[in-house]
């Protein structure tokens, strides 16, 4: 039973599982597949930076700090963007971006902290 190339339809010839007719076939179709992704995730990848960034900011020196909410939200802090999620022994959970991390208080507070990296 035959195949067709996936990047340029064309019939391949030899082993049954061959998906493509040519290394140069093969590279352009995974090119084209990078460059989609990179497309949709560099919106994401961008907020995820700035988010840092903020962070970092507002944190300087300090290891652990409580902010107004107000405060990351006039920097543009997207809320709903975070690389991983913690829950601590008491059931709190903190949303991080890389290495800050972040705890709604209350309404008006964040507790943020920042991962000590060994």
């Amino acid at each position: 039973m035959s195949q067709l190339c996936k990047q340029c339809k064309i019939l391949i010839k030899g082993r049954s599982d061959k998906c493509f007719c040519s290394p140069k076939c093969k590279n352009a179709f995974n090119n084209e597949q990078k460059k989609r992704t990179r497309l949709v995730t560099e919106e994401i990848d961008g907020y995820l930076h700035r988010n840092r960034i903020i962070l970092n900011q507002v944190m300087g020196n300090a290891v652990k700090q409580m902010v107004d909410r107000l405060v990351l939200v006039r920097e543009d802090f997207k809320f709903d963007y975070f690389t991983s999620i913690y829950i601590n022994k008491e059931n709190k959970m903190y949303r991080f971006v890389y290495d800050y991390g972040w705890m709604d208080f209350s309404d008006q507070k964040v507790l943020i902290i920042k991962k000590m990296v060994i």
